[in-house]
């Protein structure tokens, strides 16, 4: 149960830059300036921060359990207050709790809470495709003095022997193919007769044409409701996403553009209910689309 309502928050920080959880605290997307060291650099990453003086409810925690899991707001208020009563009760029995792909809560001495983050927040959109770079150290090569050595070069006589023998040799070679090419002129007139009499051209063979995979499907102006698999600020990494997700078995998928960011839609539909549907049987189905959900435009 953790762990699903980790998922939710998770999904939630791919969006925004936070995440309220009433009576623990909130959750907030954090930039970490890139890292130079000796032997490798550390990309820019977006980390997970906590603050336990974040206390105000906004309700979008609690609109995004209600909308995934079909119930009310109330009842998913009392979903969020069991989950956090739950973590309480493990940190008091335990000392610590890995609480899902965002870190690691404990408790010290004096009962304080305290959070860990882990080091790569890989479900944020701003840290796909951004991994650590390893340099090979350069190696100091010595001066060494080289050997010396010595070409002796044969003697003027042995040069004329082999000049005589290279060209006898050659003179060997020639003589057949001057006959060769007497007997390929007598053929080639014989050849050019029969053909004439006795044959028909030859039809070149058929070239196959390639396919390419077919292009992404844009959706009409109708289909207002779009499953989103992802949220990529970056357009060009929105596109080729995409283009791997048109390349296997979703051509129709799509990039939905706006100013701040660059939503993968899987599929559209001008129906909600057969977008709903379709986002269910897909995160039944497929393990990698555990977060899709429903946009509407």
């Amino acid at each position: 149960m953790v762990e699903k309502f980790c998922q939710h928050i998770e999904k939630l920080l791919a969006l925004h830059d936070y995440v309220v959880v009433p009576e623990l605290g909130g959750f907030v997307v954090q930039m970490q300036s890139a890292k130079l060291l000796p032997d490798h650099i550390v990309p820019p990453l977006s980390t997970i921060g906590f603050n336990p003086l974040m206390h105000h409810a906004d309700g979008l925690l609690a609109i995004e359990i209600a909308r995934s899991e079909k119930i009310s707001y109330r009842m998913a208020m009392e979903y969020i207050g069991k989950q956090v009563d739950g973590l309480k009760s493990t940190l008091q029995t335990s000392g610590n709790i890995q609480f899902g792909n965002l870190g690691i809560f404990y408790q010290n001495e004096y009962g304080s809470l305290h959070f860990t983050p882990e080091v790569k927040v890989g479900f944020l959109p701003q840290n796909f495709e951004l991994n650590t770079l390893y340099m090979s150290q350069r190696g100091i090569l010595k001066n060494t003095a080289s050997p010396k050595i010595t070409i002796t070069l044969p003697s003027t006589r042995i040069f004329k022997y082999a000049s005589v023998a290279m060209l006898v040799f050659g003179l060997f070679f020639i003589a057949p193919q001057i006959n060769d090419m007497r007997q390929m002129g007598h053929a080639g007139i014989a050849t050019s007769a029969f053909y004439n009499s006795a044959t028909k051209p030859v039809i070149p063979a058929t070239v196959k044409k390639v396919e390419y995979p077919s292009e992404t499907i844009i959706p009409t102006d109708s289909a207002n409701y779009h499953v989103i698999v992802a949220s990529l600020p970056n357009q060009k990494t929105a596109e080729k996403f995409c283009h791997e997700l048109v390349s296997t078995d979703f051509p129709t998928a799509h990039v939905l553009a706006s100013k701040s960011t660059n939503r993968i839609a899987i599929r559209s539909f001008s129906e909600k209910d057969k977008a709903i549907l379709f986002m269910e049987n897909l995160r039944k189905t497929n393990s990698r689309f555990e977060t899709a959900w429903v946009f509407c435009n």
